[in-house]
């Protein structure tokens, strides 16, 4: 459960010996709609440790989200300069939606104009957390002999894009009378919405195998990405993706390509993780496929130079992907040196070299996109592929992983363009009002237990009318009345999937909306 309203998103650094200006925060967001008055009012704080004029920009959103296209008047604390403090407000005026029954979205960008500082956000990798991912994402992942594992990884997939305050969508399709699901997660560009950098990994395995390393530590990549890059705003969309059925040979990819790419959108960079965990310093762990020193001389001559160590991650482009294979070989050698890379650029999209089109990228590669496979070697360097041996105790390097990590995100927050700065989040909508404006929105505490809900209006106890649960889009889904009397009341909301929502109570001292977690 996260509030909303009085939402809290201190991000603060991890102290580096690289940092040397740390990025605003903010603190608190809320907003307060006033529908006689056809405003809506966004208190917020910010601080940053410098105290450095700030840039602050709010952006609005009529599709729970996806996009923040919609423009409404608004005057107050924003633009540039505005000083750091508590008490910042902003007053919209509602009167180009006033009367549509929505969800609203608003996002307060706050940047403070020094360049963002790409050793920071490397510096953020927590090998632990990427321990404790995949101890839980271990296990037989496919849709008939692992398929309760299977959802249990995707519902962990979906609640951390949702705990990171991403637009989340799922896109399915039938495939062999089960259903397959590629989740995405989102952070829309401030500038260039419609330019996407993504970071994705598959998150099934095949029938008989636990799959840490292929491909739960790609999955734990993408979910360290979430926590790590997702909390800085960017002038393009970063999107993450988990994808399904790619051990059916790419079909979760090539489906969202085919069907779930939206038009107007330009890719501007795949980074597709396939097995980023497996790493060997033992002389000849490191096989290459039959024909490799004939086409790709130069990467040949680099493993064999080590004595065909398995002590490297790879880098696999196409022809199209010329520049982004640059860019991360040079991201790799500037921020994370200790990273030996090596570099293959393939003909066309590879069809000479089939070995190096066995992953999501090459869907991506086929419809023009450019596109990097990075990867461990798969079957060329763990034994353990696609058996039953395939687990994390004492075979995967997650020292190896948390740098092909850093190099992923160096390459992506530069792509992307990321900004040196903080975000946040709030819904409001169309048709709810308070009878007067109050600079301190009721005290709601919401709690889950099981199918129920424990309600605290706190210190609107005498005043609370109405609770009302939607679900992440907007849709109403249940209503009730509480009577208003102090202490915690308990609502009962059977038939909700596993998920997000937002719980919104209505009182005469105004509007509060919490989000909670079935």
């Amino acid at each position: 459960m996260r509030f909303i309203f009085t939402l809290s998103l201190l991000f603060a650094f991890a102290p580096t010996a690289f940092t040397q200006n740390f990025p605003p925060v903010v603190n608190e967001l809320f907003t307060n709609t006033d529908q006689q008055q056809r405003i809506l009012r966004v208190t917020y704080s910010v601080s940053d440790p410098e105290n450095d004029s700030l840039e602050v920009i709010v952006q609005f959103s009529n599709n729970s989200g996806r996009t923040y296209n919609l423009t409404l008047p608004a005057s107050g604390d924003l633009g540039f300069p505005v000083l750091p403090g508590a008490g910042k407000t902003i007053e919209v005026d509602l009167n180009p939606i006033f009367g549509q029954d929505s969800a609203f979205w608003v996002r307060l960008v706050v940047l403070d104009r020094k360049p963002f500082d790409v050793n920071s956000l490397v510096a953020l990798v927590d090998s632990n957390r990427l321990h404790h991912d995949l101890d839980y994402i271990e296990g037989v992942r496919h849709r008939s002999s692992g398929a309760t594992h299977l959802e249990a990884v995707r519902d962990s997939l979906r609640a951390q894009f949702y705990r990171h305050d991403l637009h989340v969508q799922e896109h399915t399709f039938p495939y062999s009378g089960a259903t397959g699901v590629n989740l995405t997660g989102s952070v829309p560009g401030i500038t260039s919405a419609d330019t996407v950098v993504i970071i994705d990994a598959h998150y099934d395995t095949v029938f008989n195998s636990p799959g840490a390393d292929d491909n739960g530590s790609g999955t734990a990549g993408v979910i360290e990405a979430v926590r790590t890059l997702s909390r800085f705003p960017a002038d393009r969309t970063v999107r993450f993706i988990g994808f399904d059925l790619e051990e059916a040979g790419l079909v979760g990819s090539t489906r969202y390509v085919s069907e779930a790419l939206p038009a107007n959108e330009f890719i501007s960079g795949v980074l597709n993780f396939e097995m980023i965990g497996f790493y060997s310093d033992a002389p000849n762990s490191q096989t290459l496929p039959a024909g490799f020193n004939i086409l790709f001389p130069d990467a040949y001559n680099a493993v064999a130079a080590q004595q065909f160590r398995g002590n490297f991650i790879t880098n696999v482009g196409n022809t199209a992907s010329s520049a982004l294979v640059d860019l991360f070989a040079q991201s790799a050698a500037t921020y994370i040196p200790n990273l030996r890379t090596i570099s293959i650029k393939a003909p066309g999209n590879s069809q000479i070299a089939p070995d190096l089109r066995r992953s999501d990228h090459a869907p991506f590669w086929d419809a023009g996109f450019p596109a990097l496979m990075i990867t461990d070697g798969a079957n060329f360097r763990n034994p353990c592929y696609h058996t039953a041996m395939d687990t994390a105790d004492q075979k995967l390097s997650y020292a190896f992983m948390s740098d092909v990590l850093r190099a992923t995100l160096a390459t992506a927050a530069q792509l992307a363009g990321a900004r040196h700065g903080d975000w946040a989040i709030a819904p409001f909508f169309g048709l709810v009002q308070s009878k007067e404006a109050t600079p301190e929105p009721c005290a709601l505490k919401v709690y889950r237990k099981g199918t129920r809900l424990s309600v605290d209006p706190g210190n609107c106890s005498d005043a609370l009318l109405i609770l009302e649960i939607f679900n992440a889009q907007g849709a109403l889904l249940q209503q009730s009345r509480l009577p208003g009397h102090p202490g915690p009341q308990w609502v009962d909301c059977p038939g909700l999937a596993s998920g997000m929502y937002f719980v919104r109570a209505g009182t005469s001292k105004g509007v509060q909306t919490v989000q909670v977690w079935f």
